[in-house]
């Protein structure tokens, strides 16, 4: 009796083991043998990062698991994705199943419910959408983060690099040498602005007056008689035409004298005369000198 005691315990601890293990496997597979599931299938064209047993949330409430996860077909290549639902409500033919990727790297699925009249039944496939998460997004940014690091630390040992170079301590001389002239040049335009500042009232004064003489001078001038001062260039500028007309005019003497080329002629013939004499007398003194004589 004691023997088929003891052997009765050790199957039945067996069963209970067995038991237990079957109820853990289809609990991370996403079945709960001990609740009443409804099974639908979702297609993604990638799955990357959707884990068994994801949990399955509708509006942030938890109403199932992921199941399962199969290629169902090759080209082009998809992916069924089995969940299992524990809640029983109504699924519109144009809802969706959407996952992606939350900071620290795990996996949410969440379907979306949709507005048509007819819904699904179990077993129904529905249409997956993958969402990019900010872990997709770094993902990207680590090569282009990497390249950036390269550049940083290349400028940063060219900084060192020109630091330690001997002529940037001149550099600094000499910026400090440019900053103190340039303190300098500040002070002495101060001193200036502050001596125009003193002559400003002496300046402001002159100003006055030099604008009151002009204004006295604009009142001379629109006080002078400007017609008559017309008139009288008019008539001085006719003067100078009637002056003109005679000059080239052949019917007085000035006009003869400025126009007939006999005068010209005679002048030339009279110069060329006086010029032979004197030339004879150079040449024959004593021709002349006779005459004086004899005259004498």
């Amino acid at each position: 009796m004691k023997k088929i005691s003891k052997n009765a315990l050790i199957g039945l601890a067996f069963l209970a083991s067995l038991f237990m293990i079957y109820f853990g496997i289809n609990f991370l597979k996403g079945f709960n043998v001990l609740k009443q599931q409804k099974q639908y299938y979702a297609l993604f064209d990638d799955v990357t990062s959707l884990l068994l047993s994801s949990p399955v949330y509708v509006k942030g409430y938890q109403v199932g698991l992921i199941s399962g996860i199969t290629m169902a077909d090759m080209e082009p290549m998809r992916f069924a994705v089995a969940l299992n639902l524990e809640q029983e409500f109504p699924i519109p033919e144009d809802s969706y199943l959407e996952y992606g990727t939350d900071l620290f790297g795990a996996s949410l699925a969440t379907l979306v419910l949709g507005n048509a009249q007819n819904d699904l039944q179990p077993g129904d496939t529905i249409p997956g959408r993958r969402v990019t998460g900010l872990t997709d997004g770094a993902a990207k940014l680590v090569p282009r983060a990497d390249s950036l690091f390269l550049r940083i630390d290349s400028l940063l040992l060219s900084l060192q690099r020109i630091a330690a170079h001997p002529s940037w301590e001149q550099s600094i001389d000499g910026i400090g040498n440019t900053v103190s002239q340039l303190n300098q040049t500040s002070q002495n335009l101060n001193r200036m602005v502050a001596a125009i500042e003193q002559d400003l009232p002496d300046i402001s004064k002159n100003l006055r007056a030099v604008s009151a003489d002009m204004s006295k001078v604009s009142g001379e001038l629109n006080a002078m008689d400007l017609n008559r001062t017309y008139a009288g260039i008019d008539e001085t500028v006719n003067n100078l035409k009637l002056l003109s007309e005679r000059i080239n005019s052949s019917d007085n003497s000035l006009g003869l004298l400025m126009n007939d080329t006999r005068l010209h002629d005679s002048l030339n013939v009279t110069i060329e005369t006086a010029t032979r004499l004197l030339e004879d007398i150079r040449l024959n003194p004593g021709r002349y000198l006779s005459v004086k004589v004899r005259l004498f």
